[in-house]
C-alpha cells in the first residue's frame, strides 16, 4: 500500500499599508494563467522555512520588500489533480518598494482598499485570512533562539589545552553552517536588534546575521548558564528589561540567543508555552502594546 503524500506547502503574506486618507490598503495579485485576484502566496522551496517563503514571494510577485508580523492561521484546502495545499500565512509590513515587472505568471500587483479587496478576491479562503489579519492589533515580534551545535563539552574539556572555560566553548561545523542559515530567517522578520548570552557559542550564533546587518550583539552575562545555576531570577530580571524596551520600541523587532537550560525562564516571561528546542531553533512570539502574547510560532532550521 502507497503512503498518502502530506500537503504542498506554501506561504503567503497579507501586506497592509495606510493609503491616501488614511485608508488601510491590502497589496493584492492578478495572475494571467487563472485569471484571478489572489493574496501573494507561493510554493515552499526544499530546505526553506516557511516564513522565508512568504517573504521571498512577496518581493518576486509584487516587488514589495516586507517584514513579518504577527503570524495568521494556516490554511488548507484541495487543489483539483494536485491534492491538499497548506498554506501558512503572516501579516506583514512594508520595508521598500520596487516596480514590478509583469511576468506569466503575476502581470499586476495592486492596493485594494479592504472592502475592495474584500469583493475583488477570488477566493473565499483570502477572504477570510484578509479578515483575521484586519483584526490583529499592532505587535512587537522577540525571537529566542537556542544556540547552533557547539563542540561536545566532552571534546572541549579533553582538548589540548586543559580547563578551559566552558563559557568560551565554541560552535562545530554543523553549528556554524547552522547559523548561516538564520540569516535567512531573522532578515524575515525584520530584526534590528540583537542580545545575547555572553556565552561564545551563543555569541556566534548570531554573528553572521549581525555582519549581514550591521548590527551590533549586546551581550548579557545573566543569561548564561553559570549564572543560571547560580540563580534564575538574573535571568528572568534581564529578559523582563529587554520586553519593556522591546515594547517601547514596537517597530524594532528584537533577537535573543541563549541556552537549553535558561530559555523556558526566558520563555516564561512572554507566556511561551513549554516546548523543548534544537539547536538552533526559534521561538518567536508577537505581543500586544501591554506585552500579552497574541502569537507564537517555533521554527527548526533544516541543516
Amino acid at each position: 500500500m502507497s503512503r498518502r503524500k502530506g500537503p504542498v506547502l506554501a506561504a503567503g503574506a497579507v501586506v497592509l499599508r495606510q493609503g491616501p486618507g488614511d485608508v488601510t490598503q491590502v497589496l493584492v495579485v492578478h495572475r494571467p494563467r487563472y485569471d484571478d485576484i489572489s493574496l501573494p502566496k507561493g510554493h515552499q522551496e526544499a530546505g526553506e522555512l516557511s516564513p522565508v517563503t512568504a517573504v521571498r514571494e512577496v518581493r518576486e510577485e509584487t516587488g514589495v520588500r516586507i517584514r513579518l508580523c504577527s503570524s495568521l492561521q494556516p490554511i488548507e484546502y484541495d487543489v483539483p489533480k494536485q491534492g491538499a495545499k497548506l498554506v501558512q500565512w503572516w501579516l506583514g509590513t512594508v520595508i521598500s518598494q520596487q516596480p514590478h515587472e509583469p511576468d506569466e505568471e503575476v502581470d499586476t500587483a495592486m492596493w485594494l482598499s479592504l472592502a475592495e479587496a474584500r469583493q475583488k478576491l477570488s477566493y473565499s479562503t483570502d477572504v477570510q485570512v484578509l479578515k483575521e489579519a484586519a483584526k490583529i492589533p499592532p505587535t512587537s515580534t522577540i525571537i529566542l533562539v537556542r544556540h547552533a551545535k557547539a563542540v561536545s563539552r566532552k571534546d572541549w574539556a579533553h582538548g589540548k589545552t586543559k580547563n578551559r572555560p566552558d563559557l568560551e566553548r565554541p560552535l562545530d561545523r554543523r553549528g556554524h553552517q547552522q547559523a548561516k542559515s538564520l540569516v535567512a530567517m531573522l532578515e524575515a522578520y525584520g530584526v534590528t536588534r540583537l542580545a545575547s548570552s555572553s556565552a561564545t557559542r551563543c555569541v556566534q550564533t548570531l554573528t553572521p546575521y549581525s555582519q549581514t546587518a550591521g548590527i551590533e550583539i549586546v551581550t548579557h552575562e545573566e543569561f548564561t548558564e553559570e549564572t543560571f545555576k547560580s540563580h534564575h531570577k538574573p535571568a528572568k530580571q534581564a529578559m523582563r528589561q529587554l520586553v519593556a524596551e522591546q515594547l517601547a520600541e514596537p517597530d524594532q523587532p528584537l533577537a535573543i540567543c541563549g541556552h537549553r537550560p535558561v530559555l523556558p525562564v526566558m520563555g516564561d516571561v512572554v507566556r511561551a508555552g513549554n516546548h523543548p528546542m534544537a539547536t538552533a531553533e526559534c521561538l518567536v512570539v508577537h505581543l500586544d502594546a501591554r506585552g500579552r502574547q497574541i502569537r507564537q510560532e517555533w521554527h527548526r532550521p533544516s541543516v
